[in-house]
């Protein structure tokens, strides 16, 4: 057959190389079945004399393809064709190119014009000049009309113009450098520094100390300072706030109850009784939940409140003595209630008024980043999909990766605002936002759709070195020839929409919304264009003769559906991605109506009593069903599970069996963590609480010793172990420099304001800049404070009545022997928090990190055994779907924690046999999750229609032994790598292989759709489900393949040891 849409001309090469402009589609035609050069013709004669089928459809190739010249990239044969442009909604025929670019940049106007004057130019002609692209939107210098000013212009121009570009360059480096070195990297720190300086007078200023009544533990508000910086967001601070003094209550709580308990006894004449209680109890209990809900929260700001309760119970408890008396002293609990909450205001105060940042401004200028990041995506992907180059790979990654940090921080950040709309009571605008943010964030699903069918067509056309171009690059040709004018037309539109939304950032921070009237109606016109062009160009390319002739050819049928569920996923995905984006104007349409109300006030949630009308939440048409595990298998899918054997229960098990199933709780991880810490403070505790002890105690400073311990304790070796030596460096530097500012300046307590300042300023910066390790600079600062500060308030006779002893010099303190016991003090409560971590249920990330692994992949493989297309409900016969919301969410908080917490502690970890192999689990850890986002990819194909076609449930029926094999072995490849990663074995050389099983349910589709052809019914779209099955396959295959590579390459090699019986 011929070429339906007429020939097409050859395209002229300019002298730079191949153009990427769209030709025109009327010009002269060129040969069709020429070779060029160099290539190796796609005839292949069969020894019965016959054709390989692709020699016959050469003939009917659409001339221009690469199969006429392979040598010039396909990207630039394409044919013009229709588009829509978003701002007018105008179709138009028209050379575009994908180049990525702003268009915001662009669409302000500003480029370069350089005018050179002519002194026998007309008197009458205007000229003008823009000196540079950095002038405030190309401004220009106007010329007057007359001969002298023209002729004293043209003599002076060029000094004017150099001097005033070097003004413009300078002034331009000036603003970049504040902006971005000086305001985003030191106000921050010097924000905290100033906080800390504040704090810090209560103890230097006599008029404030005076206020604050007596005492030596002034300092502890510049300690709460140090944890409750205000480095933080308005909506991240209004959340720290409030976690803030929630876990002051519950000290508060605490330290009243132990008195109380203290007294009580007391009496009695039974103290130690009470001491056994308050230790228990409050101090196991106490200290031991603060630990349990820091780890289990896992958030910045409750964790700052949970460091903030443990300091301030801990003073109560060892230092100030009134426990030990069992005597009850309300007002040294208001006292230190009262201290703690002076460093929470002035943190929150400094936040608010000096240079504050809002999560609302960081949340819209993330969505801004984010989408521009989405144009360029898309339009590299569709780039290299159209001309078959793997070129971008790279770039791609990078982008992606940069993609999902953002995706991350916009995680954070809409918990953050949530707190700022509450305030301000503009609920309903956080619930847009976040509406417009899950849905943003869901475009990287699409775009991760469109990168599979992309890497699956560099995996089908990858050449090894000397071989001819594959067949499969060549039915690639002819599918773009047809369906890639479209696809450019409808991508264009698309990355010029994402360009300009969410949020117009010339008025920041308001960040107003940024939608043109006419995006809507260009976007369905552009998607209604795309979806008639796309039917069309699968009908004239499936009557081509190659796809008529060749039913007897199963290799050949192979390649056809690998390319057909290729393109034809990866064009059904640009429609995904087209109506995910009208979606997003819709919620922009609302939040337009929303603003132009006036954003109209309510404080729905202050009614917690009351369902808040506003707060709509999503339904999904899944249920919340778990998927089906086999009941043998079913304690795997439990994150509290430690590796018992799952027994069943039965009635005649024994009551210590009955006991044990009682006491799961406490095999938890979490739980035993929580246990840990409590008895560590307890036994650490002890000491105070014994006559004989309590004097070495005190005189040690014990309280900071406890202190450090609970603060620093991790759930894991590795997060124990990674700030050992850190927290001890720092604490000797912190010392150090009290000692040498107090040597230098005595008790001068302006030179120690200002010593604290400029000390503080290093510490935050390490604080807030760096990644892993920042405790560093924390515990320098609070060696400092705790030494300084605690000296200063001992020289003036800040101290209790009941206190005047000669401890440490008393009013002429001993700062060298004050910071000695700051330094014994925390160093036994590190080496303490040591000590417990390693042998008191040690918990080893190394081992976590093999089991959970392990576990996901079980879990994964049962999904998938499970088959997707199972899940759709055949002539009305309602099936579970393969993977519930609730399971996806389980899985991927699992990896996630496995990444951020789990793989970080591992590498730090300690063992003989060498460092632990960061960079083969990092990669395992990065393919698991490409083949999560698989998964997730086929659920959402399964979830837009549950009820499958008529021509769905025929194939369906059709393949179903294939699809029982293929599943099968896809899950015997989980089994095997979980099973070799849990046991430390190395995989055997021939694993099970799932290429035959897929080619086989390949050729059945195949089968089926020769049958449709014939019969000339149903659809393309009857197939898209079962292309995004084949591509996943493929992608799973894949994936599991550079699995097994990385696992051969850790356990490559088995010691005699491992093999010994």
């Amino acid at each position: 057959m011929g070429d339906p849409l007429g020939p097409l001309p050859a395209v002229p090469e300019s002298a730079d190389g191949p153009s990427d402009v769209i030709e025109s589609a009327a010009a002269v035609p060129s040969t069709p079945n020429s070779v060029s050069p160099g290539s190796t013709p796609i005839t292949e004669q069969k020894p019965n004399g016959q054709v390989h089928p692709l020699e016959s459809a050469a003939k009917d190739v659409p001339p221009g393809s690469t199969l006429e010249r392979q040598e010039r990239p396909r990207y630039s044969m394409l044919r013009n064709y229709s588009l829509i442009l978003p701002m007018t909604g105008e179709r138009v025929r028209r050379q575009i190119t994908l180049d990525t670019f702003d268009s915001r940049a662009e669409s302000s106007g500003r480029q370069r014009l350089i005018a050179e004057e002519d002194l026998d130019d007309e008197a009458g002609e205007d000229t003008a000049l823009l000196v540079d692209d950095r002038l405030a939107n190309g401004s220009r210098v106007l010329m007057r009309k007359t001969s002298r000013m023209r002729r004293w212009v043209s003599r002076h121009c060029a000094n004017f113009e150099r001097r005033l570009t070097y003004m413009v360059q300078s002034i331009w480096w000036i603003k970049w450098i504040y902006d971005n070195i000086f305001f985003r990297e030191f106000t921050r720190p010097l924000k905290c520094s100033l906080t800390y300086f504040l704090a810090s007078l209560t103890v230097f200023s006599s008029t404030i100390s005076s206020l604050l009544g007596s005492g030596d533990g002034k300092h502890l508000t510049a300690t709460v300072t140090v944890y409750f910086h205000p480095s933080r967001t308005v909506g991240s601070m209004i959340e720290a706030f409030t976690f803030a003094e929630l876990a002051l209550v519950y000290s508060t709580i605490l330290s009243c109850c132990s008195m109380v308990t203290a007294a009580f006894f007391r009496k009695l004449d039974l103290l130690w009784v009470g001491y056994a209680i308050v230790l228990v109890v409050f101090c196991a209990g106490g200290l031991g939940s603060i630990a349990l809900m820091k780890h289990k929260m896992g958030k910045q700001t409750f964790n700052t409140a949970c460091s903030v309760a443990s300091t301030a119970f801990t003073r109560i408890l060892v230092r100030e003595g009134s426990v030990q008396e069992g005597i009850v002293s309300f007002s040294k609990i208001l006292q230190v209630g009262l201290l703690v909450n002076i460093g929470v205001f002035i943190a929150a105060t400094v936040c608010f008024t000096v240079f504050p940042v809002t999560a609302n401004s960081k949340l819209k200028a993330a969505c801004n980043k984010l989408m521009n990041t989405y144009s360029h995506i898309l339009a590299i992907i569709t780039k290299s999909f159209l001309s078959g180059t793997d070129v971008s790979k790279t770039e791609i990654e990078e982008l992606f990766q940069n993609a999902g940090g953002l995706i991350s921080s916009l995680d954070s950040i809409v918990q953050e605002v949530k707190y700022e709309h509450y305030v301000r009571g503009t609920e309903a605008e956080y619930f847009l936002q976040m509406r417009l943010v899950k849905s943003i964030q869901s475009i990287t699903q699409h775009l991760g759709g469109l990168r599979s069918s992309l890497q699956m067509q560099w995996n089908l056309t990858n050449l090894h070195p000397g071989q001819t171009r594959s067949s499969c690059g060549e039915l690639f040709d002819i599918f773009v020839y047809y369906l890639g004018p479209p696809m450019k037309s409808l991508t264009y539109t698309i990355k010029n929409i994402l360009e300009v939304l969410p949020f117009d950032d010339k008025n920041s921070p308001k960040y107003e919304v940024r939608l043109n009237s006419r995006f809507g109606s260009s976007l369905n016109l552009a998607l209604d264009l795309f979806s008639s062009a796309r039917m069309k160009a699968l009908k004239e390319i499936y009557s081509q003769d190659i796809f008529s002739q060749q039913a007897n050819r199963a290799e050949l049928a192979i390649h056809l559906e690998k390319v057909a569920s290729t393109c034809g996923l990866f064009s059904q995905g640009l429609e995904d991605l087209a109506r995910e984006i009208y979606n997003i104007i819709d919620i922009l349409k609302e939040y337009e109506n929303y603003a132009a109300r006036g954003r109209p006030k309510s404080w729905w949630w202050l009614l917690f009593w009351k369902a808040n009308p506003m707060n709509v939440r999503e339904v999904n048409a899944s249920t919340e069903e778990d998927v089906t595990v086999p009941s043998n298998l079913a304690h795997l899918f439990s994150d509290d599970n430690i590796g018992a054997k799952h027994l069943k229960e039965t009635s005649r098990d024994p009551w210590t069996l009955k006991l044990w199933r009682a006491l799961r709780m406490f095999r938890r991880n979490d739980v035993r963590f929580g246990i840990k810490v409590g008895v560590g403070a307890l036994l650490f505790t002890l000491p105070a609480y014994i006559p004989q002890t309590r004097e070495s105690f005190s005189h040690y400073r014990g309280e900071w010793g406890l202190a450090t311990f609970v603060l620093m304790t991790n759930i894991s070796i590795g997060g124990t172990t990674s700030s050992v030596l850190w927290r001890l460096s720092g604490t000797i530097i912190g010392c150090y420099s009290a000692w040498l500012a107090w040597y230098l300046f005595s008790s001068n307590r302006v030179a120690l304001a200002l010593i604290g300042l400029l000390i503080a300023f290093p510490c935050f910066c390490i604080i807030l800049g760096w990644k892993n390790n920042s405790s560093f600079g924390r515990f320098i600062l609070l060696a400092f404070n705790l030494t300084a500060l605690y000296s200063y308030s001992l020289s003036q006779n800040d101290i209790d009545r009941d206190d005047r002893n000669e401890d440490e010099g008393g009013a002429n303190p001993i700062v060298s022997e004050i910071a000695f016991h700051r330094l014994v003090s925390v160093s036994s409560g590190v080496l303490w928090s040591l000590f417990i971590t390693l042998y008191i249920w040690p918990n080893s990330a190394r081992a976590n990190v093999k089991r959970k692994l392990s576990i996901l992949w079980i879990r994964m493989g049962l999904i998938w055994k499970n088959d997707p297309l199972n899940s759709l409900s055949v002539r009305g016969a309602p099936l579970k779907p393969y993977v519930s919301i609730q399971d996806e969410q389980k899985v991927q908080k699992s990896l996630l924690n496995m990444r951020t917490s789990l793989m970080p502690a591992a590498a730090n970890e300690f063992r003989l046999k060498g460092p632990f192999p960061t960079k083969h689990y990092a990669n395992m850890m990065k393919t698991t999750q490409e083949v999560l986002d698989v998964y997730h990819n086929m659920n959402s194909m399964i979830m837009k229609d549950l009820n499958a076609s008529e021509r769905e449930a025929q194939i369906i029926a059709y393949t179903i032994e294939e699809r029982k094999e293929l599943s099968n072995r896809i899950f015997l490849l989980f089994y095997l790598i979980a099973a070799a990663l849990r046991l430390n074995l190395p995989l055997p050389y021939d694993l099970p292989n799932t290429t035959h099983a897929r080619d086989r349910m390949i050729v059945k589709i195949n089968e089926y759709r020769m049958k449709q052809l014939s019969e000339d019914s149903g659809t393309e779209d009857d197939f898209v489900l079962f292309y995004a099955f084949i591509l996943a396959t493929m992608s799973i295959n894949d994936g599991l393949l550079n699995i097994i590579s990385s696992l051969q390459e850790v356990y490559g090699s088995i010691e005699e040891e491992t093999l010994s019986i």
